[in-house]
């Protein structure tokens, strides 16, 4: 099982296509902006680290995920840490 600790949903059942608490991604300076919707085109139209639909927030966390500040990988790119 893969149980997202934001949301609590089963990240692996397809009947879970968005996490319901990535609802913005807040920066050391304060400064919230809404999340990456991005999913590079799956074939399967879903993530393939979290499994969300396309067009949905990513569960926090996954190697998906764009930084909405700077466009980068969300969980290597720096923007977060403080």
């Amino acid at each position: 099982m893969s149980i997202c600790s934001y949301c609590n949903q089963e990240m692996k059942d397809n009947s879970t296509f968005k996490c319901s608490a990535n609802l913005f991604i807040e920066f050391p300076d304060g400064v919230k902006l809404s999340p990456s919707l991005e999913h590079f085109n799956e074939p399967n139209g879903r993530c393939h680290d979290c499994n969300v639909k396309h067009g949905y927030p990513h569960h926090p966390g996954c190697d998906v995920e764009r930084c909405p500040r700077c466009g980068g990988q969300l969980i290597t790119c720096g923007c977060l840490d403080g």
